[in-house]
């Protein structure tokens, strides 16, 4: 069943809008005149991707800079773990927090996202769910 979630004139050339569809949320990516539904949830730690950075057609959490293709869905790197260099500054607990933190990101895979069908009628996105 396809649902309308977007106009398209919301959601401009290089842009992303994050939208529900029943109990889904799905980032509508707009690559060049093109548009693309993919889970708005990174495959890492469920971060909500319309929150990142879209460029060109790759899409990048806002959390741990994990890269996705829209036009895909798939994984192509990504977490980033380099700990900053003012880190070092601060206090010896929170750098051991830091450290244990690393360790969970470590430890959790990353997932391709799930892609959703869509069509444009007229000036309505529409996403099968």
């Amino acid at each position: 069943m396809f649902v309308e979630v977007a106009k398209t004139k919301e959601i401009t050339v290089g842009n992303m809008k994050h939208v529900k569809a029943e109990e889904y949320e799905i980032l509508i990516a707009n690559v060049d005149g093109n548009y693309y539904a993919v889970s708005d949830r990174c495959g890492h730690m469920s971060a909500s991707l319309s929150l990142g950075r879209l460029d060109g057609n790759i899409v990048t959490c806002p959390l741990h800079s994990s890269e996705f293709d829209v036009t895909t869905g798939k994984l192509i790197s990504g977490p980033v773990l380099e700990s900053l260099p003012e880190i070092e500054c601060l206090p010896e607990e929170y750098k051991k927090l830091n450290r244990e933190r690393r360790k969970l990101i470590e430890a959790t895979n990353t997932y391709d996202l799930i892609i959703y069908e869509l069509k444009v009628e007229s000036d309505k996105i529409l996403v099968k769910i």
